[in-house]
């Protein structure tokens, strides 16, 4: 078991995860979110079944879900974005091409630009888990789109 402690941001930052999941019959993707500010404490989390029909646009519906809630919702105008996947957080920040055209890709971006400061960084899956909670636990108790 590894141990992955809180890495504070600076004042007034609001910290989001994110992840996607798939429900085990493959019937329908899930996002969940988790915000924190700068010391930790939770503010909002949320979590819901998506219709999108791809691993990758569930996880980018997670990102601009928890993107939107912290940007238009909260206020947040310093945000730290934390994602376990490497090639979401290459397309947010343009390493990777391919995505480039994807709309829900140009949504994240044009927030990004909204914001005061605005970083995104990998984390390990573990370090994610309380998104990844969220995420699971709605493919396990919802029986519809939430």
């Amino acid at each position: 078991m590894a141990w992955y402690p809180w890495q504070g941001q600076r004042f007034e930052t609001s910290q989001l995860n994110f992840d996607g999941s798939w429900s085990a019959d493959g019937a329908h993707g899930n996002v969940g979110f988790v915000i924190r500010d700068h010391l930790g404490m939770l503010i909002a989390a949320e979590g819901r079944r998506t219709t999108s029909r791809a691993v990758i646009e569930v996880e980018l519906q997670a990102t601009l879900e928890d993107m939107s809630y912290g940007r238009r919702v909260l206020g947040a105008d310093r945000i730290f974005l934390e994602e376990d996947s490497f090639m979401v957080v290459d397309w947010i920040w343009g390493v990777d091409m391919e995505g480039d055209g994807h709309p829900l890709l140009r949504e994240i971006r044009g927030l990004a630009k909204e914001t005061g400061s605005f970083q995104v960084a990998h984390v390990y899956r573990k370090a994610n888990s309380a998104a990844d909670w969220v995420a699971s636990f709605v493919a396990r108790h919802s029986s519809g789109v939430v």
